[in-house]
């Protein structure tokens, strides 16, 4: 009967493999394809009703499998068991897979979507058939191309599916949801080009104020998990920046969730408020002491490397010197002096001349 379970459970755990390995052979070598050649003319009979259920299922999908790999490694620290070798292997396995998945539906977003996208390191530009192959194509966060512009254009096909609400907003919650996904380089790409060029098509509708505070908590909760990494850092402070400035006058509550950040500075965020809704109130600052300043606000968001997520800090109370200094005994100074010295000196017999 155990067996029997035992062969259940690795099946079930292995067709979870295969429908994963399958998005994301289906992803690459189909949708893009359909996606890059599919005429203009049938992007709204063909490509709206094939894509709007395809997000949505993915965002389901990769944010459930996402939680547990994230919750995986909160709770790592608080287990004392040695987990065994072949179980290690399988996580491990699952989150590559679930990572290959994640940036195959990215980059069919961006492809769909973005004119002008991040540009590609060159270990990504041959792809081989073999799982191996899928394995070595994914590039460490290092290898990142760094991009100081925020945004791009809209293509044709993205223009077309702003028209559409449901859609558009599904692309919109896989955008900042991805920021704090486990995944250093699809934060990167996702925070320096999709993020703010697919927000600001829409910032200056009647967004709802609770979309708003989503959208920034997205990102502060990018950098809580990628923060301490400096690519990703630049790329959600900027793009947090960007946010803020934009919506803030127009959104109160930004400012509330400004409060929540740890450490904030009431002070200087007062003074970084006055100076955007009234800019003549206070001397003007540089674009770069502004950003500066911006960052120090937001500084309490970012969260601790993988390092020292787990360290357990020691505190040792009423702690012992190590030396003990001997006390010096008080010695009356008549008594180191030599004998008669002192009571010579002041003497009232004078000397004969």
């Amino acid at each position: 009967m155990e067996r029997n379970d035992l062969n259940q459970g690795d099946l079930g755990c292995c067709h979870g493999h295969e429908t994963t390995f399958f998005l994301n052979k289906c992803a690459r070598l189909f949708l893009k394809q359909v996606v890059v050649s599919c005429p203009p003319e049938f992007y709204d009979s063909m490509l709206c009703p094939l894509l709007e259920p395809l997000f949505t299922y993915m965002l389901q999908r990769l944010n459930i499998r996402w939680q547990i790999i994230n919750q995986r490694g909160s709770d790592s620290g608080e287990e004392d068991e040695v987990c065994e070798e072949n179980q290690v292997t399988q996580e491990m396995l699952e989150e590559q897979l679930v990572r290959l998945v994640t940036r195959e539906v990215l980059d069919l977003l961006t492809h769909a979507c973005i004119l002008k996208k991040v540009p590609e390191p060159s270990g990504n530009k041959e792809e081989g058939d073999g799982v191996e192959e899928e394995m070595m194509s994914t590039e460490s966060p290092a290898t990142a191309v760094p991009s100081t512009q925020m945004s791009g254009e809209l293509t044709e096909l993205g223009k077309c599916l702003l028209k559409h609400e449901e859609i558009y907003m599904t692309l919109l919650n896989i955008s900042f949801t991805s920021l704090s996904w486990k995944d250093t380089t699809n934060c990167h790409r996702t925070a320096s080009m999709v993020c703010w060029t697919l927000l600001r098509q829409v910032v200056g509708r009647n967004l709802l104020p609770d979309a708003v505070i989503w959208f920034y908590t997205g990102v502060l909760k990018g950098l809580q998990m990628h923060g301490q990494h400096e690519v990703c850092n630049f790329t959600l402070t900027q793009l947090a920046l960007l946010i803020y400035d934009n919506l803030r006058p127009r959104y109160v509550e930004l400012r509330g969730v400004m409060f929540q950040v740890p450490d904030i500075n009431v002070e200087a965020l007062d003074q970084y408020d006055q100076r955007l809704l009234d800019p003549n109130s206070l001397p003007k600052l540089g674009e770069k002491k502004r950003k500066d300043l911006f960052k120090k606000l937001i500084a309490g968001a970012v969260g601790k490397a993988l390092g020292q997520q787990f360290k357990k800090e020691i505190h040792i109370r009423n702690l012992p010197s190590l030396y003990k200094k001997p006390k010096t005994e008080k010695k009356d100074i008549l008594e180191t002096c030599e004998a008669g010295t002192l009571e010579a000196l002041f003497s009232p017999t004078q000397d004969d001349v």
